[in-house]
């Protein structure tokens, strides 16, 4: 007999419902009797859907040349708010007659290995009752530690059961080369966190806000650096504002009218989840007066402080010296030049790549238990 792991399909409707229907499997989790293969149909469409984060494994026993789905795992984003992406919840179910030999250990090295290997993971957490032994010891063998009872936590058979919850940290997070985190280190600009200066503000962008930063992003002295074109009608540019993916966005404002707008965008990919794109923008009349450096200190504040991010991008102009300048006060490096990449009145120009690491990236406590 050999195990082997794959990512779940839809067309596994009928084994998870098999499995997880099983006298002997369901009432350790927190499924329900009855289950069905449309149900589990239903689930899979959504979990495997393009975009979604989540992580859906089988395991099939093949013996000669039978092919048998003997158990299932799940690796789940806990929230897609910055300052909860390192952390993902697992569930794990094995048939009643394949348990005890290998699957649920495999399972979960497949599950251990892709959180910390290519979801940037750092902390997994579980829910399991405190009477399932098995389980707790295969859940140990991983380096989780029970970290919580919780009494009463759950309805089983008519009684209402106790849970652990426990969790792992990844003890050693990945990070950047330690020449780059070093220069990125000895440039480090110090951080303000005021967001006022008297003459002008700065607050989080509202959606009430599209029409003035449309209008902002099709001035003259401000859309040449921008992908936008003069003139742009408002519609679709107030469309791609609501659309925008963007985590976080402030606008500098004087007398209520908008002078500024910047915002961060953390990619969506699960191997960039550690990355931002920046998107800054100032007013004509009010550049070269500390408005980009407010906009900037506090997104760079956000991004180091609150979600952690390791890497910031930007692309700009070359020959926009203004701009350059203000971004390596920020501790942006210029990487590379991307040749003939912007259309500007009427001559290809130049884009400059620039991005910037966090200086000191975050890390488990030194308490953690070594993965």
């Amino acid at each position: 007999m050999t195990l082997r792991l794959r990512r779940a399909t839809i067309d596994d409707a009928a084994a998870f419902a098999r499995i997880l229907g099983d006298p002997a499997v369901y009432p350790n989790l927190m499924q329900v009797p009855y289950t069905n293969e449309q149900i589990w149909r239903n689930r899979l469409a959504d979990s495997t859907a393009p975009g979604k984060g989540d992580l859906m494994l089988v395991a099939e026993r093949v013996i000669g040349d039978a092919v048998e789905v003997v158990g299932s795992a799940g690796l789940h984003p806990v929230s897609p708010l910055p300052r909860l992406r390192h952390v993902a919840m697992l569930g794990i179910s094995v048939a009643g007659d394949a348990q005890g030999q290998g699957v649920g250990s495999a399972l979960m090295q497949g599950l251990c290995d892709f959180a910390g290997g290519w979801m940037q993971i750092q902390r997994l957490e579980l829910e399991v009752y405190t009477d399932n032994v098995p389980a707790i010891a295969l859940y140990r063998k991983f380096g989780f530690e029970i970290e919580a009872t919780q009494r009463a936590f759950a309805l089983r058979d008519g009684a209402y059961a106790d849970s652990h919850t426990m969790a792992r940290l990844r003890a050693l997070p990945p990070l950047a080369p330690a020449e780059s985190l070093a220069r990125a280190a000895g440039h480090a600009a110090a951080v303000q966190r005021g967001t006022a200066s008297g003459s002008w503000t700065l607050r989080s962008y509202d959606a009430a806000d599209a029409d003035a930063v449309a209008a902002l992003m099709t001035r003259h002295g401000v859309v040449e650096d921008l992908t936008h074109t003069p003139w742009a009608p408002a519609e679709p540019l107030r469309e791609q504002l609501a659309k925008a993916s963007h985590d976080v966005a402030l606008v500098a404002l004087t007398q209520g009218r908008v002078i500024g707008y910047a915002s961060l965008a953390v990619m969506p990919a699960l191997r960039r989840r550690h990355a931002a794109a920046l998107t800054a923008c100032v007013a004509p009349e009010w550049q070269g007066q500390g408005v980009g450096s407010a906009l900037l200190a506090a997104l760079v504040d956000w991004a180091d402080a609150w979600a952690g991010l390791l890497r910031l991008e930007a692309r700009v102009a070359a020959g926009n010296e203004a701009a350059a300048a203000l971004l390596r006060k920020f501790g942006f490096e210029v990487e590379g030049t991307h040749l003939a990449a912007l259309l500007r009145e009427g001559v290809f120009v130049d884009m400059l790549g620039m991005a910037r690491l966090h200086p000191s990236p975050p890390r488990p406590v030194a308490q953690a238990r070594p993965s």
